[in-house]
């Protein structure tokens, strides 16, 4: 049934009358008579006692009253979000960002590109490689990822516009408590439990490039755990399972509450750049403006 017609049904009810309900919907008394009519008959029966006054629901519609007015609300609602999604869409930038960014720096993009642009953010959590392709499928417009001093980036200079964001330090902790047991299994054992990354992840490869490299000569490493998540490699340290090498971002919080210690001091840690990547490719002024946001957002 159309909107425009459940208005008339709802505009008698709350008028009592045909002429004042007619008045309300712009039109002549005889004109809203025929649309009543027309109603009558696609739902094939009288939906209103024209006897009595002011004119009522047929006792058989009356229950169906507040379904009716809910249908309405429904049913504007469902032409305005239409409506809106083009609207929605030229408001709105999609971005892929590593999963550990997801908590440290892209919190303040976010707050920026709002404040600033006026747009929204849809944020999507993935890995490294999965953000990459993600921006050269154009199915987003911007990628937060980790970068670090002894890895490639991309030099296609006409095809991506890259800028640093921010620095972390991927470091060491453990748990307290646990603190002097992995001491002790140091020095006793020769060996380490750790709670990794696998090798084939980004950070699992800085990992065993610019870590676990320099400890092998004096020491074994026991991976208890594997997860490409850097967020799960967090709830596993505070378990105890192990040693995590995590964002200096990410931990600060565990480590001024005296949950976790820093260990940089016993074992390696090395740094990472925070950069935004996007493609040169873009540009609408929507897309330059909110670049200019992103150079400024690592600026402030």
């Amino acid at each position: 049934m159309r909107l425009d017609w459940l208005e008339d049904i709802l505009a008698v009810i709350e008028t009592g009358s045909f002429v004042e309900a007619a008045k309300r919907r712009f039109l002549s008394q005889p004109a809203f008579s025929r649309r009543i009519r027309m109603i009558e008959q696609y739902v094939g029966s009288e939906l209103f006692d024209r006897t009595k006054k002011p004119v009522q629901l047929k006792s058989a519609v009356y229950g169906q009253q507040s379904e009716i007015r809910e249908l309405v609300v429904k049913l504007h609602e469902l032409r305005n979000n239409l409506g809106n999604q083009h609207q929605d869409r030229d408001n709105q930038i999609i971005i892929a960002s590593q999963h550990a960014i997801t908590t440290s720096v892209a919190p303040t993009l976010i707050k920026n590109l709002a404040t600033i642009n006026g747009l929204t953010t849809l944020l999507r959590s993935a890995n490294r490689d999965e953000c990459y392709a993600l921006l050269i499928k154009k199915q987003v417009e911007l990628i937060l990822i980790y970068h670090s001093e002894s890895d490639e980036l991309p030099e296609q200079q006409d095809f991506f516009q890259k800028h640093e964001l921010a620095r972390e330090r991927l470091i060491p902790v453990c748990l307290k408590s646990e603190r002097a047991l992995i001491a002790q299994q140091q020095q006793r054992k020769g060996w380490i439990p750790v709670v990794s990354y696998p090798s084939d992840s980004f950070l699992g490869q800085v990992l065993e490039r610019e870590i676990f490299f320099r400890l092998r000569s004096e020491l074994s490493i026991h991976r208890v755990a594997e997860t490409s998540l850097t967020l799960a490699i967090l709830p596993m340290t505070l378990a105890g399972v192990g040693v995590g090498w995590l964002p200096d971002t990410l931990v600060a919080p565990e480590l001024k509450s005296g949950a976790l210690v820093d260990l940089s001091e016993e074992f390696p840690c090395c740094e990472l750049r925070v950069m935004a990547i996007g493609l040169k490719s873009t540009e609408s002024a929507r897309s330059l403006s909110a670049w200019e946001t992103v150079v400024a957002s690592a600026q402030s």
